[in-house]
């Protein structure tokens, strides 16, 4: 069966929603920083923002990928300082106002790299001065929140009990937990909510005031004409609500992973649960269907993470005797279920366009089975390698997402610095730009090739051509290094402020150059 999916001709760019440099953060860009961004994008015509998971995570926990819930928002994102019950709290402007607090705002805001723990703690401190000020005195907000609880209670409940339970357990495991919780059984269930009753209702708090400033970006970015473009993780964590109230759909055997690959000779272990497959396809894979329903509510086209997970899971084993490899094990039931996995995902998505990341190790007949459906994958042009050449970006399938790299690999000027002479002039001549004279003899990326390569791109016969913010400018810093634990991994920010970014005249002339070859390419 084939889905038809209606993707413009546009171009966009990708950045993490943590990299924003807003004028009142507290360490990480938070929701309504988009806004000015929205703006921005919008003046110089790139028509697409794409962002990582914007899920919640644990507090200590860097990674968009390492979930606390596969359907909250994470409460760190939230513009407190723009919520009307902390502007009204006096506790919270007293708290503002103190010496200690106004000299840690500014080391955090001033702090090159995300501070994400930081800016969790203060957030969630600000949250709960305008949670005691909005319960002290109700209005006609009170019947907003209501409904919004009413309606997002499939999983609302379960996320505002799990994540009650974890602060006042210290964040530790449900795995630790006492048996009646771990099992959570019904008495249990039912103790816990009575007694963590006003916890349980703030983390719904959290929650809505995350929803309300969502739908207000979302409102703005329509507004502009620029899509909002979200990441479905391919799994949540596995001490997660979603994990704790349907331990039926997960295998705790073993842990999620990806087989040896360019990143690691080893293989990956991630850490993340493994999908129990036989009970998902008996619920018709609702849990799955849900969030595609909420990434359509709040995203214009997402992309599915890891995608040939959905076909075949690589599976690492954490108890003795297991052994490693694919679930399923036989092809043609991988074929069968990620076809049947992804249409049904289409289906529930709607008018919301669905984007494969289709990266890495991945078989023939899985792309062949994400045409049939549809679905684009990525072009990534580094990774378009023939014999003797690179892939011209212009024979790129319409169907298809052009792009210089993603959150996981280095970036574009520090590419380029890594190949040697010959490789650059590879590169060069797969992009008919050997006549235009730009040398191969410099390591560094000089600005008539980075021009000369971004213009190529843009001219890409992909429908969508989505360049990590970075790329735009030749900066070098990277998102994330795979395999690694590094404690620049997930940290990175933006050299100036989301709303002052025209006013650093480089990265004013840079976005002139790059409009004109938007609007030349037929993206604007």
């Amino acid at each position: 069966m084939s889905h038809a999916q209606d993707f413009p001709r546009v171009a966009g760019v990708a950045v993490p929603l943590f990299s924003l440099r807003g004028a009142q953060d507290v360490g990480t860009g938070t929701i309504l920083d988009l806004i000015p961004f929205i703006d921005w994008l919008a003046r110089w015509h790139q028509r697409v923002l794409q962002l990582l998971p914007i899920n919640e995570s644990g507090p200590g926990e860097t990674s968009p990928y390492n979930t606390l819930s596969a359907f909250a928002i994470d409460p760190a994102y939230v513009s407190a300082l723009a919520v009307i019950d902390v502007q009204r709290s006096g506790a919270a402007q007293e708290w503002l106002r103190s010496h200690a607090v106004r000299q840690r705002m500014r080391r955090v805001r001033a702090a090159p790299q995300r501070q994400r723990r930081a800016a969790y703690q203060c957030t969630v401190r600000l949250l709960a001065y305008g949670f005691e000020e909005f319960t002290t005195h109700p209005d006609e907000r009170t019947a907003v929140f209501e409904r919004f609880c009413q309606r997002n209670a499939w999983w609302l409940d379960d996320y505002a009990l799990f994540r009650a339970l974890k602060e006042r357990r210290r964040w530790t495991s449900w795995e630790t937990w006492t048996a009646p919780l771990r099992e959570r059984a019904t008495d249990a269930l039912a103790g816990a909510t009575a007694a963590l009753q006003s916890p349980v209702r703030f983390c719904r708090y959290l929650q809505w005031i995350a929803a309300e400033q969502w739908a207000q970006v979302r409102a703005h970015a329509r507004s502009c004409g620029v899509l909002l473009k979200g990441d479905v993780p391919f799994v949540c964590g596995r001490d997660s609500a979603d994990v704790w109230a349907h331990q039926d759909l997960f295998d705790p055997s073993g842990s999620a992973g990806a087989p040896p690959d360019a990143f690691s000779a080893t293989g990956q272990a991630w850490g993340l649960p493994l999908y129990n497959w036989e009970a998902l396809r008996h619920t018709g894979y609702e849990w799955w269907l849900r969030r595609a329903r909420q990434a359509a509510e709040l995203y214009d086209m997402f992309r599915v993470d890891h995608v040939v997970g959905l076909y075949r899971t690589y599976a690492i084993p954490t108890r003795a005797g297991g052994t490693s490899g694919f679930v399923p094990a036989a092809e043609l039931e991988q074929r069968m279920q990620g076809h049947a996995l992804l249409s049904a995902v289409l289906e529930e998505a709607g008018a919301a366009g669905v984007i494969a990341e289709d990266l890495g190790t991945v078989p023939d007949w899985v792309r062949g089975s994400l045409t049939q459906l549809g679905i684009p994958g990525y072009k990534v042009f580094r990774w378009e390698r023939l014999a003797d050449a690179y892939l011209d970006p212009r024979t790129y399938s319409p169907l298809s997402v052009c792009t210089t790299g993603t959150h996981d690999t280095d970036t574009l000027a520090a590419w380029w610095e890594g190949l040697d002479q010959d490789e650059r002039s590879v590169v060069l001549g797969s992009l008919d730009l050997t006549n235009s004279g730009p040398s191969t003899q410099d390591s560094a990326l000089d600005a008539e090739v980075h021009l000369g390569i971004l213009r190529r791109l843009y001219e890409a016969g992909s429908a969508l051509t989505i360049l990590p913010i970075q790329d735009l400018f030749g900066w070098t810093d990277r998102i994330n290094t795979p395999a690694t634990i590094d404690p620049n991994n997930w940290t990175y920010r933006l050299p100036v402020e989301t709303g002052q970014l025209d006013e650093t005249p480089a990265i004013r002339q840079r976005m002139e150059a790059i409009r004109e070859m938007i609007d030349g390419s037929g993206r604007s």
